[in-house]
């Protein structure tokens, strides 16, 4: 039999229903693209990242409000992801902060240029990989406290071992690699002690910025408080009690280790029934050897002076005018941990003359790693006399040290320096940077760096605005006037030998037929 011919009207009513007529089917979402992808997305369809490892407020929303607000427009797209079932995109890598702000000015305004945004559309991964993108964007586009990524790390180590398995500290580092996050073994364990040890005791010091090479001499103190305490038969849980209570005492926002220090140095006496300046005393004398096996103070190079030659130690005094014991690595009593400190704005300590040698001395030439240690003890000498001591840190690449940009603006300082002293801040701070070669390798520097500021502003091309806000560039036709008539002595010795040390390194690492800056 014969099946019946449909009409043309009757061909064009089947042809058109979706789905082959199925209602259920009619009614599934369109799904996300499968490929990184542009798209236009109203703002209300965004929502911040919950995970976000930026704690605290953007140091620089203010400016970014106003430049989105003089453009009505944002210059980079917002990365947007979603997670499967959710209805919403959700802030993939970065850019929290300028959604919040688009958020803002168009409940404002009522501005419609506001209230549609361009967006990069990235198809969802896992939360590990959107974690560790937040993580590196925000290092790069704005400071981060330490603690916010020493917690972001933690995070990214509970992800990893959800699988059961307990991670070693050199796979977490290859599996924050794997994610792009680079992080040095040396930098993963200082954020393991801040999180774990100094979080319960200090949490508004840390939240307030406390810096890693604050949290190292924190550290090196705790280690030299355990070597006191079982040198007089007191276990390690003892003198944790007490270490950790001496700082939660003295915990604020501006929290001043110096205080720390000495509520320290008053309960160790205590409890170990002796007098304070024994406690101090030894407390000056860090052990040998860290736990871990990692080189601590006690074990560093001496403090160089001219000609790569140790410079005699300079000594505390202690409260009642004795004589105190010579300070930890940083060679001067203005280590605002290990010794009392000099308050901001003082004049730079006097330093004793350094006398060069007539012959050098017979060994060995040193290796790049010991000319590294040489060169940042160098540094961090000089920086430390002139406030800098926070910005030097020691690094195993390059010239053996970075320095960022100050973390006090020009106007900052000016109010509280005289004009000679801003001056030699200025010669000081730039001659460091001009040595360190970090200028001419910032790729390398932000790989091992990620939240080195200056780095990340020549990285960006734009480090004359920034460095200028923060410091002054001096006048280099006056070089020449100012290292031989107005470098200090003590200063000018250092510097001298760190230049020396400088081209030592370069040499040895000639001799040894490898570049420096590949590690």
């Amino acid at each position: 039999m014969a099946k019946k011919q449909l009409s043309s009207e009757e061909l064009r009513s089947r042809l058109t229903v979706g789905h082959f007529g199925d209602a259920a089917a009619q009614e599934l979402p369109p799904g996300d693209p499968l490929t990184v992808t542009q798209m236009v997305l109203e703002i209300d369809r965004i929502q911040p990242y919950d995970g976000n490892p930026r704690r605290q407020r953007n140091p620089q929303y203010d400016e970014i409000k106003a430049s989105i607000r003089a453009q009505k427009r944002l210059n980079n797209a917002i990365e947007v992801t979603r997670r499967p079932d959710d209805d919403v995109y959700m802030v993939r890598a970065g850019g929290n902060t300028r959604l919040q702000i688009l958020k803002e000015l168009y409940e404002e305004t009522g501005d419609e240029a506001y209230r549609r945004v361009h967006v990069l559309y990235h198809p969802w991964t896992s939360d590990q990989d959107v974690l560790g993108a937040h993580l590196v964007e925000n290092e790069m586009r704005g400071t981060m406290t330490l603690i916010d990524r020493a917690l972001a790390v933690d995070r990214l180590r509970e992800m990893f071992e959800e699988a059961g398995e307990s991670l070693s500290r050199k796979e977490l580092q290859r599996r924050l690699q794997d994610i792009g996050y680079t992080a040095s073994l040396k930098l993963l364990r200082r954020f393991e002690y801040a999180s774990k040890t100094l979080l319960p005791c200090i949490p508004q010091a840390l939240h307030g910025g406390l810096g890693g090479q604050a949290i190292e001499k924190l550290r090196d103190l705790h280690r030299s408080a355990h070597a006191v305490g079982e040198s007089h038969g007191h276990t390690q849980d003892a003198v944790d009690m007490v270490f950790e209570e001496s700082l939660a005492v003295t915990d604020a926002p501006d929290w001043d280790p110096g205080a720390a220090r000495q509520e320290l140095e008053r309960r160790l006496a205590e409890e170990l029934s002796l007098d304070l300046r024994t406690v101090r005393m030894e407390l000056d004398t860090p052990p040998t050897q860290d736990s871990e096996g990692a080189t601590g103070p006690a074990n560093m190079p001496p403090d160089m002076g001219a000609m790569g030659q140790p410079t005699p130690p300079v000594h505390d005094a202690s409260p009642d005018g004795a004589p105190g014991a010579p300070p930890g690595r940083s060679g001067t009593a203005t280590d605002p941990v290990i010794g009392d400190g000099a308050g901001a704005g003082d004049p730079p300590p006097a330093a004793p003359p350094v006398t060069a040698p007539t012959e050098p001395a017979p060994g060995p030439a040193p290796t790049v790693a010991e000319l590294r240690d040489r060169i940042y003890t160098l540094a961090r000498q000089i920086a430390t006399r002139y406030h800098y001591a926070e910005q030097i840190q020691p690094v195993d690449i390059g010239y053996g040290y970075f320095i960022d940009l100050p973390s006090e603006t020009v106007e900052e300082a000016a109010a509280r320096m005289n004009g000679v002293e801003i001056d030699y801040r200025h010669w000081t701070w730039w001659l460091l940077v001009s040595w360190s070669q970090i200028g001419l390798h910032t790729d390398r520097v932000l790989q091992t760096a990620p939240t080195h500021r200056l780095a990340s502003v020549i990285h960006r091309a734009d480090e004359e605005e920034v460095i200028a806000r923060h410091i002054a560039e001096p006048s280099w036709r006056g070089l020449g006037w100012m290292v031989s008539s107005c470098l200090r002595e003590p200063d000018f010795a250092d510097f001298v030998a760190l230049v020396q040390a400088c081209r030592d390194l370069q040499r040895q690492a000639d001799a040894d037929d490898l570049d420096p800056w590949e590690g």
